[in-house]
């Protein structure tokens, strides 16, 4: 059946435009619904072995930006795959280590396939979609935090319970996240070392403070019919089952990149253990980028630029978080600069001190995006006066706030 979207990542965007949610936010939520329908049903070979496209993906950013409409959004529609004929398994928002192994071991899938070998294929798929990551996960402990590692791989679960003597055993796992998050509450969860451990590597950490106010009564998708079209690809894609191939231009692409240490790499100092499992998130994105287009079940060159350029873009952003994470926050970052115009002034003998200089001290202490409203709010408490500096805008400390 053909597709009635030409990706279904750009028609989740338009979809959802003009609803009051970051672009980078609406783009992974649509990357991570294509991630959860494929569940472990489709996957490339490597040699390193099967690899398949599930994620674990936070929205992170301040809070009222749009997070939860994407959370929203990708639950509603990843709950239309639920029929009494197609089971589709979404755990609760909360739940334990204990629970979350319950309710994976629950979700059994088993798919009848005649005329293939092997002719049934059975494994354990579940779909986490958290509006608040805090409530998943409220605090850090080590075993949770090395089951989810574990499970990322999608290999053998088993444990052993000493109440009632369980023995669990599930041979083939998938598990797939969303949820979102504060940079103050990712702060207060993160224990010292956490970038340098195995979670955080595998975690994709989708970063926007952008905001912009939208209509409240525009007229969007009125008959409904971009939604019907979304679920109804959806519906193709959760039925794909099989390898993908890997076509021999894209094989070299890859190969390629692989060997020049995959530009651009991101080069802040928490990222080092994440960069190590950056060919494994680009492969992952390729599978997605295929599945999100048809069902042929070939990674073109074209999927292979559009994972990157999806990598790439999110990377861009991730310096942001650690930005927004530093103790003090835009408190800190109010004081900090007062003090840098207020001596700078001094030096300047009295003359205003310019504003790329400001704003290039800001970019090192806060998001881009925080840098004019930081200055704005400094203004309007009479910190800094706005003059005319030789060539340009300058500010000069307020002799009020200098006292």
């Amino acid at each position: 059946m053909a597709r009635k979207l030409n990706s279904f990542v750009d028609g989740f965007l338009d979809y959802t435009e003009g609803r009051g949610s970051p672009r980078l936010y609406r783009k992974w939520t649509a990357i991570f619904i294509v991630a959860a329908a494929l569940e472990r049903k489709c996957w490339i070979t490597t040699t390193k072995g099967q690899l398949f496209p599930n994620e674990y993906i936070i929205l992170t950013g301040p809070a009222g930006v749009g997070k939860s409409l994407c959370t929203r959004v990708a639950h509603d529609l990843l709950d239309s795959l639920r029929t009494p004929e197609t089971p589709f398994f979404i755990a609760p928002t909360s739940v334990t280590k204990a629970s979350l192994i319950d309710r994976l071991d629950e979700a059994n899938r088993r798919i009848v396939r005649p005329m293939e070998t092997p002719s049934v294929v059975q494994f354990n798929s579940l779909q986490i979609v958290a509006n608040e990551f805090g409530v998943f996960l409220p605090s850090w402990e080590a075993e949770f935090m090395n089951t989810l590692t574990d499970l990322w791989d999608c290999g053998r679960y088993a444990e052993s319970r000493r109440t009632g003597n369980t023995k669990l055993d599930i041979p083939n796992t998938q598990l797939n996240l969303l949820s979102a998050t504060t940079p103050a509450q990712l702060m207060n969860l993160l224990p010292e070392g956490a970038w340098e451990q195995g979670f955080m590597s595998r975690i994709l950490l989708v970063y926007s403070g952008e905001t912009a106010f939208t209509d409240l009564f525009a007229e969007l998708d009125v008959d409904g019919k971009l939604y019907a079209s979304l679920e109804t690809d959806l519906k193709d894609i959760y039925k794909m089952y099989g390898e993908l191939e890997v076509d021999l231009e894209t094989q070299e692409a890859l190969n390629a990149w692989g060997r020049a240490g995959g530009p651009p790499v991101p080069e802040h100092p928490k990222l080092v253990t994440y960069r190590q499992r950056r060919i494994a998130h680009l492969l992952k994105l390729c599978i997605i980028s295929a599945a999100a287009c048809n069902s042929d079940r070939i990674i073109t060159m074209e999927n292979f630029a559009e994972a990157l350029d999806w990598l790439v873009e999110l990377e861009a952003h991730m310096p942001d978080i650690f930005k927004s994470l530093k103790i003090g926050g835009d408190a800190r970052a109010i004081e900090d600069c007062y003090h840098f115009v207020y001596q700078k002034h001094h030096k300047l003998g009295k003359k205003p001190v310019p504003e790329h200089l400001i704003i290039a001290f800001l970019q090192e202490r806060v998001p881009a995006h925080s840098v004019d409203r930081i200055l704005d709010v400094m203004e309007r408490a009479q910190m800094l006066e706005k003059q005319f500096a030789g060539g340009g805008n300058g500010f000069v400390p307020k002799a009020k706030a200098a006292d």
